[in-house]
Protein backbone atom coordinates (compact mmCIF):
# COMPACT_ATOMS: atom_id res chain seq x y z
CA UNK A 1 0.00 0.00 0.00
CA UNK A 2 2.82 2.44 1.37
CA UNK A 3 4.55 1.64 -2.61
CA UNK A 4 1.42 2.43 -4.17
CA UNK A 5 0.66 5.87 -2.80
CA UNK A 6 4.52 6.58 -3.26
CA UNK A 7 4.59 5.55 -6.78
CA UNK A 8 1.38 8.29 -6.99
CA UNK A 9 2.82 10.61 -5.01
CA UNK A 10 5.53 10.71 -7.73
CA UNK A 11 3.81 10.70 -10.79
CA UNK A 12 2.19 13.50 -9.13
CA UNK A 13 5.42 15.22 -8.98
CA UNK A 14 7.00 14.36 -12.10
CA UNK A 15 4.04 15.70 -13.72
CA UNK A 16 3.78 18.94 -12.00
CA UNK A 17 7.70 19.39 -12.45
CA UNK A 18 7.49 18.50 -16.48
CA UNK A 19 4.71 21.20 -16.66
CA UNK A 20 6.31 23.69 -14.34
CA UNK A 21 9.87 23.24 -16.07
CA UNK A 22 11.47 25.22 -19.25
CA UNK A 23 10.66 24.70 -22.69
CA UNK A 24 9.40 21.38 -23.10
CA UNK A 25 8.29 20.14 -26.97
CA UNK A 26 5.46 17.70 -27.06
CA UNK A 27 4.29 15.06 -29.55
CA UNK A 28 1.33 13.57 -30.69
CA UNK A 29 2.63 10.27 -32.82
CA UNK A 30 0.58 9.43 -36.18
CA UNK A 31 -2.16 7.34 -35.00
CA UNK A 32 -2.39 8.68 -31.81
CA UNK A 33 -4.42 10.92 -29.44
CA UNK A 34 -2.36 11.62 -26.36
CA UNK A 35 1.71 12.70 -26.37
CA UNK A 36 2.21 10.46 -23.51
CA UNK A 37 0.84 7.12 -22.44
CA UNK A 38 0.21 8.81 -18.91
CA UNK A 39 -2.20 11.60 -19.85
CA UNK A 40 -2.07 13.43 -16.28
CA UNK A 41 -0.22 16.71 -16.04
CA UNK A 42 -0.88 17.89 -12.46
CA UNK A 43 -2.71 19.55 -10.53
CA UNK A 44 -3.88 23.11 -10.47
CA UNK A 45 -4.68 25.85 -7.50
CA UNK A 46 -3.93 29.15 -9.18
CA UNK A 47 -6.63 31.36 -10.30
CA UNK A 48 -4.77 33.03 -13.22
CA UNK A 49 -1.99 30.55 -15.21
CA UNK A 50 0.13 31.08 -18.62
CA UNK A 51 2.45 29.71 -20.69
CA UNK A 52 4.26 30.20 -23.65
CA UNK A 53 3.60 28.01 -26.83
CA UNK A 54 5.14 27.31 -30.05
CA UNK A 55 3.80 25.49 -32.57
CA UNK A 56 6.24 23.79 -34.76
CA UNK A 57 5.43 23.59 -39.09
CA UNK A 58 3.79 19.85 -38.40
CA UNK A 59 0.95 21.80 -36.53
CA UNK A 60 0.50 23.80 -39.50
CA UNK A 61 0.55 21.61 -42.32
CA UNK A 62 -0.74 17.82 -41.23
CA UNK A 63 -3.03 16.53 -43.64
CA UNK A 64 -5.63 13.69 -43.83
CA UNK A 65 -5.37 11.11 -46.24
CA UNK A 66 -7.64 11.47 -49.35
CA UNK A 67 -8.80 7.88 -48.77
CA UNK A 68 -10.00 8.96 -44.70
CA UNK A 69 -14.05 9.22 -45.63
CA UNK A 70 -14.29 12.13 -42.65
CA UNK A 71 -11.20 14.61 -44.21
CA UNK A 72 -13.52 17.24 -43.72
CA UNK A 73 -14.54 16.50 -40.07
CA UNK A 74 -11.18 15.82 -39.10
CA UNK A 75 -9.51 18.81 -40.62
CA UNK A 76 -11.86 21.51 -39.15
CA UNK A 77 -12.01 19.50 -35.11
CA UNK A 78 -10.23 21.34 -32.79
CA UNK A 79 -7.15 19.58 -31.18
CA UNK A 80 -6.17 20.75 -27.52
CA UNK A 81 -3.60 23.00 -26.63
CA UNK A 82 -3.07 23.67 -23.32
CA UNK A 83 -5.93 24.61 -20.09
CA UNK A 84 -7.30 23.32 -17.18
CA UNK A 85 -10.36 21.49 -15.14
CA UNK A 86 -12.33 24.11 -13.07
CA UNK A 87 -14.63 22.94 -9.86
CA UNK A 88 -12.47 20.67 -8.21
CA UNK A 89 -9.64 18.07 -8.82
CA UNK A 90 -11.87 15.58 -9.17
CA UNK A 91 -13.98 17.16 -12.63
CA UNK A 92 -13.34 15.96 -15.69
CA UNK A 93 -12.29 17.76 -18.69
CA UNK A 94 -15.74 16.54 -20.54
CA UNK A 95 -17.74 18.41 -17.08
CA UNK A 96 -15.87 21.63 -16.21
CA UNK A 97 -12.65 22.96 -17.87
CA UNK A 98 -11.19 25.76 -20.22
CA UNK A 99 -8.54 24.76 -22.90
CA UNK A 100 -7.22 26.81 -25.80
CA UNK A 101 -7.50 24.44 -29.20
CA UNK A 102 -6.15 24.68 -32.56
CA UNK A 103 -6.43 23.96 -36.09
CA UNK A 104 -4.14 24.18 -39.57
CA UNK A 105 -5.94 27.49 -41.52
CA UNK A 106 -8.55 25.31 -43.41
CA UNK A 107 -8.19 28.01 -45.93
CA UNK A 108 -5.50 26.46 -47.25
CA UNK A 109 -6.73 22.57 -47.21
CA UNK A 110 -9.37 21.31 -50.47
CA UNK A 111 -12.11 19.14 -49.63
CA UNK A 112 -14.73 17.31 -52.01
CA UNK A 113 -17.94 14.98 -51.08
CA UNK A 114 -16.09 15.35 -47.22
CA UNK A 115 -12.89 14.14 -48.16
CA UNK A 116 -9.61 16.10 -47.93
CA UNK A 117 -8.52 16.51 -51.38
CA UNK A 118 -5.04 18.17 -51.17
CA UNK A 119 -3.73 21.64 -50.47
CA UNK A 120 -4.52 24.93 -51.70
CA UNK A 121 -1.48 26.06 -53.83
CA UNK A 122 0.17 29.38 -52.74
CA UNK A 123 -2.17 29.64 -50.11
CA UNK A 124 -1.63 32.48 -48.11
CA UNK A 125 -2.35 31.46 -44.77
CA UNK A 126 0.32 28.87 -45.18
CA UNK A 127 1.93 27.63 -41.88
CA UNK A 128 -0.54 29.61 -39.90
CA UNK A 129 -2.95 27.88 -37.05
CA UNK A 130 -6.11 28.80 -36.28
CA UNK A 131 -7.01 29.45 -32.29
CA UNK A 132 -10.53 28.92 -30.00
CA UNK A 133 -11.41 29.48 -26.60
CA UNK A 134 -12.60 25.95 -26.08
CA UNK A 135 -15.29 25.24 -22.57
CA UNK A 136 -17.50 22.71 -21.18
CA UNK A 137 -19.68 24.33 -18.91
CA UNK A 138 -21.00 21.17 -16.50
CA UNK A 139 -21.53 19.04 -19.01
CA UNK A 140 -22.43 21.20 -22.09
CA UNK A 141 -20.27 20.44 -24.99
CA UNK A 142 -18.14 23.49 -27.00
CA UNK A 143 -19.25 22.39 -30.25
CA UNK A 144 -22.62 22.05 -29.88
CA UNK A 145 -22.19 25.67 -28.56
CA UNK A 146 -20.67 27.40 -30.72
CA UNK A 147 -20.24 31.38 -30.00
CA UNK A 148 -20.90 30.53 -26.45
CA UNK A 149 -18.58 27.28 -24.99
CA UNK A 150 -16.48 27.55 -28.22
CA UNK A 151 -15.08 31.25 -29.95
CA UNK A 152 -12.43 31.60 -32.05
CA UNK A 153 -9.94 34.09 -32.32
CA UNK A 154 -9.97 36.28 -35.69
CA UNK A 155 -5.72 36.06 -34.50
CA UNK A 156 -4.00 33.56 -36.62
CA UNK A 157 -0.76 32.07 -35.16
CA UNK A 158 2.67 31.83 -37.45
CA UNK A 159 4.46 28.28 -37.10
CA UNK A 160 7.93 28.71 -35.46
CA UNK A 161 6.86 31.53 -33.53
CA UNK A 162 6.45 31.64 -29.76
CA UNK A 163 3.01 33.44 -28.00
CA UNK A 164 1.85 33.66 -24.39
CA UNK A 165 -1.62 32.50 -23.31
CA UNK A 166 -3.50 32.87 -20.42
CA UNK A 167 -6.66 31.75 -18.84
CA UNK A 168 -8.18 34.02 -15.73
CA UNK A 169 -10.53 31.51 -13.50
CA UNK A 170 -13.41 33.05 -11.69
CA UNK A 171 -16.36 32.11 -10.05
CA UNK A 172 -18.58 32.05 -13.31
CA UNK A 173 -16.28 32.93 -16.22
CA UNK A 174 -12.66 32.60 -17.18
CA UNK A 175 -11.32 34.90 -19.52
CA UNK A 176 -8.74 33.88 -22.30
CA UNK A 177 -6.10 36.43 -23.57
CA UNK A 178 -3.20 35.59 -26.20
CA UNK A 179 -0.39 37.70 -26.06
CA UNK A 180 2.85 37.69 -28.76
CA UNK A 181 6.47 37.17 -27.48
CA UNK A 182 7.47 41.07 -26.35
CA UNK A 183 4.07 41.25 -23.70
CA UNK A 184 1.64 42.79 -26.41
CA UNK A 185 -1.75 42.29 -26.07
CA UNK A 186 -3.14 40.72 -29.30
CA UNK A 187 -6.48 39.26 -28.51
CA UNK A 188 -8.68 38.21 -25.56
CA UNK A 189 -12.06 35.82 -25.38
CA UNK A 190 -14.54 35.34 -22.72
CA UNK A 191 -16.56 32.14 -21.70
CA UNK A 192 -19.78 32.99 -19.27
CA UNK A 193 -19.90 29.46 -16.68
CA UNK A 194 -22.16 28.23 -14.04
CA UNK A 195 -20.49 29.23 -10.39
CA UNK A 196 -18.68 27.14 -8.63
CA UNK A 197 -17.07 27.65 -5.35
CA UNK A 198 -13.60 25.52 -6.51
CA UNK A 199 -13.23 27.61 -9.66
CA UNK A 200 -9.54 27.72 -9.37
CA UNK A 201 -8.67 23.94 -8.76
CA UNK A 202 -8.69 21.24 -11.06
CA UNK A 203 -5.97 19.07 -13.15
CA UNK A 204 -3.85 20.88 -16.33
CA UNK A 205 -4.93 19.78 -19.62
CA UNK A 206 -2.05 19.11 -22.22
CA UNK A 207 -1.79 18.29 -25.96
CA UNK A 208 -4.26 15.94 -27.50
CA UNK A 209 -5.32 15.82 -30.84
CA UNK A 210 -8.59 15.43 -31.91
CA UNK A 211 -11.40 15.44 -31.94
CA UNK A 212 -13.03 13.38 -34.16
CA UNK A 213 -9.73 11.62 -35.52
CA UNK A 214 -6.31 10.72 -34.52
CA UNK A 215 -3.11 12.47 -35.41
CA UNK A 216 -2.37 11.61 -39.49
CA UNK A 217 1.41 12.95 -38.98
CA UNK A 218 3.42 13.39 -36.13
CA UNK A 219 2.44 17.11 -34.70
CA UNK A 220 4.18 18.77 -32.33
CA UNK A 221 4.04 21.86 -29.99
CA UNK A 222 6.43 23.41 -27.74
CA UNK A 223 5.78 24.99 -24.41
CA UNK A 224 7.04 26.50 -21.58
CA UNK A 225 5.44 27.42 -18.21
CA UNK A 226 5.78 31.04 -17.35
Amino acid sequence: MLCYVLAIVATVFISNNAINSAETCKSVKAGAHYSSLIPFSGLKSDAIVSSRVKFTQSAGRYLFAPTESRGHLCTTSWNKLWGACRCGYLTSNHKDSDRFVFRRANSCVQHENGYTVGEVEDCSEKDLVEIAAYAYDDSRKPFEHQGTLLKEFATKLRVDTWYKVTLIFEEAKTTYQLFDDEGQHLETQEIIHRQCKDFKLGTWQDLYFGGQCPAPQAVSVCYEKI
